[in-house]
């Protein structure tokens, strides 16, 4: 998986994922783990992505360190893990804590909409949503 960010944590944990898998009782997309443990905590080399006519801001990617506590993927993912019985993994945020986010059935990536509680699909893919970067 590509690098799409710079300044990313350097002490992962990646038990977050079996105990996300074992508490949900589902299995993460490898893809999904692979972009996490890339860009953890990192900010976008681009921060403003273009996709379907419209802009979106990247402020950070979720981190795998349980120092960055501002970061942190935990309590994100447990609060769309038990929303949407462990469809939904975010991996990043913007600056008005709306949430990008992988379905982990299809592998879409969405840009969820706190306000709205609505989600819009961005790229088919992460592979589709890591070129929006280039």
């Amino acid at each position: 998986m590509k690098c799409i960010s710079k300044e990313c944590d350097k002490n992962i944990d990646v038990n977050v994922f079996s105990d996300v898998e074992k508490a949900y009782s589902v299995n993460l997309r490898e893809d999904i783990k692979a972009f996490l443990i890339e860009n953890s905590g990192g900010y976008p080399v681009k921060d403003i992505i273009v996709s379907n006519g419209d802009d979106y801001e990247v402020r950070v990617f979720l981190s795998l360190d349980d120092a960055n506590e501002y970061y942190s993927i935990k309590k994100p993912l447990a609060y769309f893990m038990k929303n949407t019985n462990g469809k939904i993994v975010p991996i990043g945020i913007d600056s008005g804590d709306n949430y990008y986010c992988v379905n982990n059935e299809t592998g879409k990536v969405y840009y969820w909409c706190a306000s709205e509680n609505s989600y819009f699909c961005i790229s088919n893919s992460l592979i589709d949503f890591i070129t929006l970067f280039d």
